[in-house]
């Protein structure tokens, strides 16, 4: 059995008003050659894989994946004007659980919200659980908005009540005018977006006020893995250092989850080590990346068996609520992931 916790969809919804768009991020060209810009010279096409349902399933079948969490595409929401955003979640969210209600033996959907109002996010949030999504995903700045930005509490509070968990995904970074070479926006940029935005969090505080909730950041970690002993030790020495925490960084930082997105054997390795086997799931960031380098890369690390099934399936099956994940659709058994209540 293999979930896949970090795998792209393109709502059709949300291609539309990207598409009604003048200014950045938008989708612009014809059909068969539109492209999607992200932020100043950061494109990138539009792909059929994004968007095309039956071939998504189709290469599910060929990748050996039995279960994907779906999760929208950047560049999201969050660029919207704050009294069009919701209304786009709304459209957007209703696609996603019509999808994962056509197929539920094959996909689950984490919600789209419009952190521009935060409200109205997490109104949406409860929503779009309600209606069978297992989650939500989030990005790494809110429109170059930071998000341990007080606004944005009430998101995380309603998430963490909701018992769901937030996927932290990195977007366009606030560095990307001194990476705007060399690839270094996906390469580097992405990861230190998303560990600046969990960092930000978690040393504010936001576990020790809402305990209950879930985060997971994208990337086999992202930095945190390489960085945490130089996080602990600059903590201890620089006055602030600690934040709000009421423990060590490190402690805090070891409740989060992320995905095995990765290329080389001893990153992952790193996280397994730090965050525990636990904490890491399966993800492909399907359709940029092959998914059978992920697989390529769980083999190559020659972790147990055990740890093994954690990484496929069960770590998945628990922390998205998908039930019994143990046999792959093949053999008939699978959770009814996205269906309506």
């Amino acid at each position: 059995m293999v979930i896949d916790t970090h795998t792209h969809y393109f709502p059709a919804t949300l291609a539309d008003a990207l598409a009604a768009r003048s200014e950045l991020p938008r989708i612009s060209g014809d059909d068969g050659k539109r492209v999607i810009e992200y932020g100043a010279g950061n494109v990138h096409p539009m792909l059929p894989a994004m968007g095309d349902l039956g071939l998504r399933l189709r290469d599910m079948d060929a990748q050996g994946i039995d279960l994907a969490v779906l999760g929208t595409n950047v560049p999201g929401l969050d660029w919207f004007p704050e009294r069009d955003g919701p209304a786009i979640a709304r459209a957007v969210n209703d696609e996603l659980v019509d999808l994962a209600r056509s197929h539920p033996d094959r996909l689950a959907v984490m919600a789209a919200l419009p952190l521009q109002a935060p409200e109205q996010a997490a109104g949406e949030l409860e929503r779009a659980v309600a209606a069978g999504a297992v989650g939500a995903m989030i990005y790494s700045n809110a429109a170059g908005a930071a998000l341990d930005e007080p606004r944005f509490e009430v998101v995380f509070a309603a998430a963490a009540a909701l018992g769901v968990p937030i996927h932290i995904h990195p977007t366009y970074p606030l560095v990307a005018r001194q990476l705007d070479a060399y690839a270094l926006i996906p390469t580097l940029g992405f990861l230190v977006d998303t560990t600046s935005a969990i960092l930000r969090l978690v040393l504010g505080g936001v576990f020790e006020r809402l305990p209950d909730l879930k985060l997971v950041l994208s990337h086999t970690g992202s930095l945190l893995p390489q960085l945490v002993g130089r996080i602990d030790y600059e903590a201890e020495r620089a006055p602030g250092g600690t934040g709000r925490l009421s423990e060590a960084p490190s402690e805090a930082l070891a409740r989060v989850y992320t995905d095995c997105v990765c290329v080389w054997p001893p990153a992952l390795r790193s996280a397994l080590e730090f965050l525990g086997p636990d904490h890491v799931m399966f993800g492909s960031d399907y359709p940029f990346w092959d998914p059978l380098r992920t697989v390529d890369t769980l083999a190559e690390a020659d972790l147990p068996d055990e740890v093994l099934e954690l990484i496929r399936s069960r770590n998945a099956a628990r922390l998205f609520g998908l039930g019994d994940a143990s046999v792959g659709h093949s053999g008939k058994t699978l959770p009814a992931s996205g269906s309506a209540p």
